[in-house]
């Protein structure tokens, strides 16, 4: 194991300012590090302890879904310096290793959250608009999960789609989307199970759900904060899958039989071999599938899958389990749109 070395890092904000800097942020390119105020001996010294963190740790405290002393102590991809604030120029800040285990009295208190910050640091805004589920009927905190999971899979699938196609999104982002749907061998469970983990993880954060307050009673209201105009897909999506809900399992047993018992269902997408008439049959299918449950757009998927025939079938197929899923909850009368 290699040991670290001393860093040479850029000072990017203050973010708690209490007769001096006590928090701050700095960065190695895109790489944020945060670093506390520490005491120290010589009054002519500023010390510092400071952790290196995955940008997703980070974007987490600044959404106020963690601690400050989480980025210290729960990370397992960290490193630990210090510096002497007072030791940097021109902006640049020399870091030494801090090789021991974080003694207590260094760590921060615990629950200082990002709304703490006495200073602004930009971000980007987060998803503003809401939507009210009414909830009825008995629960327990699997199930909940359960519905949350698969609501959320089908609410980040048509925002990708979404973001894929507008020429208002970032290139990266689409770069990142198309990666997403070609990467997979979409060969078994855990392939599905990555890929759906992923388009969560590339939601715009204007888009991104976010579960803002549960009021449980008979009837309770679950509070969710999204964007408004993936809200109004969903309160058309799920209707028109219980109300088609014969035909669409119909026809993706139809799918589902045809690539089961040609030994398709278990073969990687790179390894289908793509004949004519078979890839014509296929791409019949699975658009007939999309269409009846009226998301996602096929031709997109399609295209996102580089026009492989298996892949796309696999995940219209895929769509469909947990459309399924999520609208059986409100089926069941234990969930509505308010």
């Amino acid at each position: 194991m290699k040991m670290p070395r001393k860093r040479k890092v850029t000072f990017a904000a203050t973010l708690i300012f209490a007769d001096e800097p006590q928090l701050v942020l700095l960065k190695d390119r895109d790489l944020p590090i945060v670093a506390v105020a520490i005491p120290d001996d010589d009054p002519r010294k500023s010390m510092f302890l400071a952790t290196t963190l995955p940008r997703k740790e980070w974007q987490s405290y600044l959404d106020g879904n963690c601690d400050l002393r989480y980025l210290f102590t729960y990370p397992k991809a960290r490193l630990v310096y210090t510096f002497d604030l007072n030791a940097m120029q021109d902006n640049i800040v020399r870091m030494d290793p801090y090789l021991e285990a974080i003694p207590e009295e260094l760590l921060p208190e615990p629950r200082m959250f990002s709304v703490f910050h006495t200073e602004e640091l930009p971000v980007e805004p987060m998803a503003s608009d809401e939507e009210v589920l009414v909830v009825d009927g008995e629960w327990d905190m699997p199930e909940f999960g359960n519905f949350y999971q698969r609501y959320s899979d089908v609410y980040a699938f048509i925002a990708a789609i979404k973001n894929w196609k507008s020429l208002h999104v970032p290139i990266e982002l689409r770069q990142k989307i198309l990666q997403i749907f070609n990467t997979k061998p979409f060969q078994g469970g855990f392939s599905y199970v990555h890929f759906f983990q992923e388009l969560n993880s590339r939601v715009q954060r204007t888009q991104r759900l976010g579960l803002d307050k549960i009021s449980y009673a008979s009837p309770g209201t679950v509070e969710i904060r999204g964007e408004a105009e993936l809200f109004a897909e969903m309160q058309s999506l799920i209707p028109n899958f219980l109300e088609h809900r014969d035909e669409i399992s119909e026809q993706y047993k139809k799918l589902y039989q045809y690539l089961s018992e040609n030994r398709y269902l278990q073969m990687s997408g790179e390894n289908y071999p793509d004949e004519p008439v078979i890839s014509s049959y296929i791409n019949s299918e699975a658009r007939a599938l999309a269409e009846l449950m009226s998301e996602p757009d096929f031709d997109a998927v399609h295209a996102l899958a580089h026009d492989n025939a298996l892949v796309t079938a696999k995940i219209v197929l895929a769509f469909q389990r947990r459309l399924d899923e999520a609208a059986a909850y409100f089926a069941q009368g234990r969930v509505s749109f308010s």
